[in-house]
């Protein structure tokens, strides 16, 4: 009996090492996160259906939004990599209009989350009222549709940058 009792708990122990998906539900597409233990998931909120985030550090909450563009398309990485002066373009002219400062750019990389997902990524740093902050734009291909994921933290929350990554790398998609 006691031998049963640890083959059950062997077998059943990877089960709960597993951890917890949120699924993020909009018309008949989901987007599947890991659950963050001491994250908050906001709906419909600055424009994004969803927008998750940290909890407080250093007088602030980092954040990572999720949108299901419904764009059924492949990107395609050398024209991704090309557009980046467009991207840096844009960056400027918005940083005049908030003024911000000191624009440090993240040049584009391309790479495959632990689903088969490309993810095609982009960002910057800037000043702003005397902080600096990191902004990354991810376009992750999902079943032939693509998922806009923006993040934006305080440099001094690395810490949440490797949040971020590791909700990057286990994003899964499911719907039509």
């Amino acid at each position: 009996m006691f031998r049963f009792f640890i083959i059950l708990n062997l077998m059943t122990f990877p089960f709960l090492l597993q951890a917890k998906k949120l699924e993020l539900k909009k018309d008949s597409r989901t987007i599947y996160i890991l659950e963050k233990k001491g994250w908050e998931l906001g709906k419909e909120l600055f424009g994004m259906p969803f927008v998750y985030f940290s909890p407080r550090a250093n007088g602030q909450r980092s954040n990572i939004s999720f949108t299901d563009t419904g764009a059924n398309l492949e990107l395609e990485s050398k024209a991704l990599s090309l557009s980046s002066k467009d991207y840096e373009s844009n960056k400027i002219q918005w940083s005049k209009k908030v003024q911000a400062f000191d624009l440090n750019f993240i040049p584009y990389k391309m790479m495959t989350n632990k689903f088969g997902h490309k993810v095609h990524q982009i960002g910057l740093s800037y000043k702003h009222q005397d902080r600096i902050y990191i902004e990354k734009s991810n376009y992750i291909e999902c079943r032939g549709k693509i998922i806009f994921v923006k993040s934006l933290r305080l440099k001094e929350n690395e810490s949440h940058e490797k949040d971020f990554s590791e909700l990057i790398e286990n994003l899964d998609c499911a719907g039509v």
